[in-house]
């Protein structure tokens, strides 16, 4: 394929005029009116959805929400170097985050459920996914504004990137004074904003807007050195968070290989349950299992327990049949106890005169 057809096909053509751009991102900053009251609609609704474990209350709360306006027009107003379409963005931004986090805050303040979801732990921990999410979702995102249907791609970018949940996730953690969740929810939250705006300034600037530029900005390497700083900071924690959250799959993965190697190995071991834990730098697995253990010999735990030096494993059997023999006795004394007490009473009443 020659070079200039290999080059028309990539191309990105504007299928609206420029200022019809700058319109459509100016308006999306602005938080008020309307924009405000679906930003209080989609935060209970997508609160509801966390607590409840819904999803399609979590989804179609993304959908209705307009977060995304404040972040890409920062980026563009950086892109076109407007000042004041950034203070605009700014001041906007605040608005979002304080109606969000008020919002959240309350429903979890007035609602009875108080405790924690999968949900909502799944957005605690920001990761460098979460941040290659945001980035694309920022291309992504400026590309359909520049379409003539961008209400389509904005919406999947919306849902791909998740502003929303992690919003929820802070108000939950300030509601119930978890700071772990507020800290976790917010991180996941500003490194969405970021990279949704490096996505989308890298875009813009790319794809020029010639119409709005008045000559180079003097301090363009200032400008870069702070946004690599910020991308920097905000890299690093997710770095670590993804590792953690490797190593600790790595480890299930490990455990639930060695059980299921067990019962291979052991089919008369009746494995009812196991649970994989750290302590102390060393990993531990709890093993329950539905024999006693008169059933089960001391050779068989002892080779079951070499097959992963590495792995601890803590037995636990059922009651045995001396045991259960017992209980069994217990409760029919109790049982003849009771009868005898209701006849000795029954006895007394009827020789009473």
């Amino acid at each position: 394929m020659p070079l200039q057809q290999l080059k028309e096909l990539w191309q990105l053509p504007k299928e609206e005029h420029e200022s019809e751009t700058y319109r459509e991102i100016q308006e999306g900053i602005v938080f008020k009116g309307h924009n405000l009251w679906l930003l209080s609609a989609a935060m209970i609704i997508a609160c509801i959805g966390l607590n409840a474990g819904n999803s399609a209350a979590i989804v179609g709360a993304m959908l209705i929400s307009p977060l995304m306006g404040p972040v890409i027009g920062f980026a563009f107003g950086i892109s076109i170097q407007s000042r004041s379409m950034m203070r605009l963005s700014v001041r906007n931004w605040l608005v979002m985050v304080s109606t969000s986090l008020l919002a959240s805050s309350l429903f979890f303040v007035v609602t009875p459920f108080h405790y924690s979801t999968n949900e909502l732990r799944s957005f605690t921990e920001g990761t460098i996914f979460d941040v290659m999410l945001a980035f694309v979702g920022g291309i992504a995102g400026f590309i359909g504004i520049i379409r003539k249907e961008a209400v389509k791609v904005i919406a999947g970018v919306a849902v791909a990137t998740a502003c929303i949940p992690p919003l929820c996730t802070a108000g939950y953690g300030i509601a119930t004074l978890q700071w772990k969740f507020f800290l976790g929810g917010f991180y996941f939250f500003l490194i969405n904003c970021f990279f949704i705006g490096l996505g989308t300034w890298l875009t813009s600037t790319l794809l020029g807007y010639a119409h709005f530029y008045k000559g180079h900005l003097p301090n363009r390497r200032k400008l870069s050195g702070w946004m690599t700083l910020i991308g920097v900071a905000l890299l690093v924690p997710s770095i670590w968070l993804a590792f953690q959250k490797w190593t600790s799959q790595r480890f299930e993965y490990r455990v639930n290989t060695y059980v299921e190697n067990i019962q291979a190995a052991f089919p008369d071991l009746v494995i009812v349950r196991h649970k994989a834990f750290r302590q102390n730098d060393e990993q531990f697995v709890d093993i329950s299992l539905l024999n006693d253990s008169t059933d089960v010999a001391g050779t068989v735990l002892d080779a079951a327990n070499s097959m992963d030096s590495s792995i601890h494993v803590i037995w636990h059997f059922a009651p045995d049949k001396a045991s259960r023999e017992a209980a069994k006795l217990r409760q029919e004394m109790k049982r003849m106890d009771s009868v005898l007490r209701r006849q000795d009473s029954l006895l007394r009443t009827l020789q009473s005169p």
